[in-house]
């Protein structure tokens, strides 16, 4: 048995939950599987790059330059497998405004549909 670390547990949490999304362990390939773990440890890199931020509340421009390579990295590999999908995360997220939306509506939540239709 191994002993595995909370980074670890992390890791392997994401990528049960990434294989989830796509659609179950059954009907994803080799490949898929292969870009799920890479988007599982970028995930768990990108995390740890925030709690150390998070911590002292500064980054050197190395380290953001680092952030911004792994995010863009892992935004890609995750649109290619159908892990971003927009228009599923709009419907998901419909009650929650930016702020700058939600002061443009005077303050009125608006369901999308009103929003679009400019009512």
């Amino acid at each position: 048995m191994f002993n595995v670390s909370p980074r670890g547990r992390r890791f392997s949490d994401l990528v049960l939950r990434y294989v989830e999304d796509c659609g179950g362990d059954e009907k994803i390939s080799e490949a898929r599987r292969n870009l799920i773990r890479r988007i599982a440890l970028l995930q768990c890199v990108l995390e740890d790059c925030e709690a150390a931020y998070v911590k002292t509340g500064e980054t050197t421009l190395d380290e953001r330059l680092k952030y911004q390579r792994l995010s863009n990295t892992q935004s890609r590999l995750m649109r290619k497998i159908g892990l971003l999908d927009a228009r599923r995360d709009q419907d998901e997220d419909e009650d929650d405004l930016d702020p700058l939306t939600y002061a443009q509506n005077t303050g009125i939540r608006r369901s999308r549909r009103q929003r679009l239709d400019g009512d």
